[in-house]
């Protein structure tokens, strides 16, 4: 009998078809067509209901096994598990408090939220706290341009070629003395590249290491811009809560036993969209669930320079058992947005993996503002830089704060981060953040509401507000005008 291929399967489909099949299986288990203990159809049977090879059947049960839904019987056949990887139940709402309501958006209300943000910074007749970045006023401008003249006439011709494909060689050297200066020096097996900005190097670990359908592990709520791309190179994003200490590990760790996943991202300083840090407890118990699952952690520090208060907290790399662990760094968030320079350290295995990719991507990078950048942190100018960001940041955060909880309704909740650009408001249920978006924006004031960090759309009543961007007199009068709007909705 010829075999047609079932409807609910897509061969045109980013996702491969085994995958297609393991959550279709997945879900008729969930819905009760095949109980804990029961004997599944043989492969050849269920080959032939879905219309697919049995190689492909085979490999969809081998993604169940591995996940828990299934044991096999030597002799017998495939076996529905008598105890499912079912989610533990729900918690309190409070345990997650920046998930907000869990009304969800429809499809298409968010629009192209990325290039939009970038154009309303360039209007002068709007007050954005939209995207983070250091604004003109705290920017080492003159520094930068002496230093760059510097470095013009030392290099010469050399100025306008490639750099080796790893980085210029003068700038990894001044990263690594700064990293040890901060006490998180580069290991002995590890190396370093250069990136020109974090956000490369998310896309870099998604190329490397997954192909279109993998799911991949995000925060709940999460970076924008992790997800635009997760969807953008048809991979599946699968949230993860985030509480008050970070990345819940215990909801990781029941996630990755219902399904399987490569990467894990992860920002765990100063969080975007939230602003929490993750504890070391939190990164150990994090680090080690996913290690047990073969899961590669890819973390974000581009605000990781930026703490204003508290103390600092090992990096994820230096962690026992970090052999699994990608750490991206960035010099847009502390020095220059324009700048669009980073780096990567990872173990040198999974940096010979993404040299392959990085290369054919970029080739390789200029060198004159990695050589700008080495120059700076090698004179001492980025410490005192930073130490004049950070005391500029804490002010500017709490002005902000202050504003919020003086214009903004009872029942609002206010993160209060340590570090970094932003914070994260949570709204009464009910409250619709798309809605003062719309409202806003013709008031000339600009914000990120908060579906826009969550891969399921949730979030309706929460928005992320960046502090760094204004002054605390701007910010301060802007704030009462956005309370305002919010106390009239």
């Amino acid at each position: 009998m010829e075999m047609v291929l079932d409807p609910t399967l897509d061969p045109g489909a980013s996702s491969p078809l085994y995958l297609q099949l393991q959550r279709r299986l997945r879900g008729l288990i969930q819905e009760g067509e095949w109980r804990p203990g029961s004997r599944l159809p043989a492969v050849p049977e269920l080959a032939q209901r879905w219309g697919v090879h049995r190689l492909t059947v085979l490999k969809a049960l081998a993604g169940l096994k591995r996940t828990g839904w299934i044991q096999t019987v030597q002799g017998r056949g495939s076996f529905v598990a008598p105890r499912l990887p079912e989610a533990p139940g729900l918690r309190a709402s409070s345990d997650f408090p920046f998930e907000g309501s869990p009304l969800l958006v429809h499809d298409g209300e968010l629009g192209s939220w990325l290039g939009e943000t970038l154009e309303r910074v360039q209007d002068r007749h709007l007050v954005s706290f939209s995207a983070g970045f250091i604004p003109s006023d705290l920017l080492p401008g003159e520094q930068l341009r002496r230093i760059t003249t510097q470095v013009l006439k030392e290099l010469g011709s050399e100025a306008w070629v490639y750099s080796a494909p790893a980085g210029h060689p003068p700038y990894l050297e001044a990263v690594s003395r700064w990293l040890a200066s901060e006490g998180e020096p580069i290991d002995e097996g590890w190396g370093i590249r250069s990136l020109p900005g974090a956000q490369s190097g998310l896309a870099l670990a998604l190329e490397s290491f997954t192909v279109p359908g993998d799911r991949v592990l995000v925060e709940s709520p999460c970076y924008v811009g992790i997800l635009a791309m997760i969807r953008a190179l048809g991979r599946e994003a699968v949230p993860v809560p985030v509480d008050r200490q970070g990345l819940d590990p215990d909801r990781l760790a029941s996630t990755l036993q219902r399904s399987e996943a490569k990467l894990l991202f992860t920002v765990p300083s100063f969080h975007n969209p939230t602003g929490m840090t993750q504890s070391k407890a939190r990164r150990e118990r994090v680090l080690a669930v996913a290690r047990t699952h073969g899961v590669i952690v890819v973390t974000d520090s581009a605000y990781g320079d930026l703490r204003f208060t508290g103390n600092s907290l090992p990096p994820y790399r230096r962690l026992e058992g970090a052999d699994n662990v990608i750490h991206l760094g960035s010099f847009s968030k502390s020095l220059a947005a324009g700048l669009r320079l980073g780096y990567l350290i990872a173990k040198d295995d999974l940096l010979r993996r993404m040299a392959l990719i990085q290369e054919v991507q970029t080739i390789g990078q200029p060198p004159l503002l990695q050589a700008v950048v080495a120059r700076f942190l090698d004179t001492g100018g980025f410490r005192r830089h930073l130490a004049r960001l950070r005391r500029a940041l804490k002010e500017r955060r709490d002005a902000m704060v202050e504003a919020l909880a003086e214009h903004f309704p009872p029942g609002t909740q206010v993160s209060e981060p340590k570090g970094g650009m932003h914070l994260w408001v949570v709204m009464p249920e009910g409250f619709s953040a798309l809605d003062l978006h719309r409202d806003a924006l013709q008031h000339g004031i600009g914000f990120a509401p908060g579906p826009l960090f969550f891969a399921d759309g949730r979030g309706t009543n929460c928005l992320r507000l960046n502090f760094s961007t204004h002054d605390p007199a701007t910010t301060r009068e802007a704030i009462a005008r956005l309370g305002h709007l919010v106390r009239r909705a």
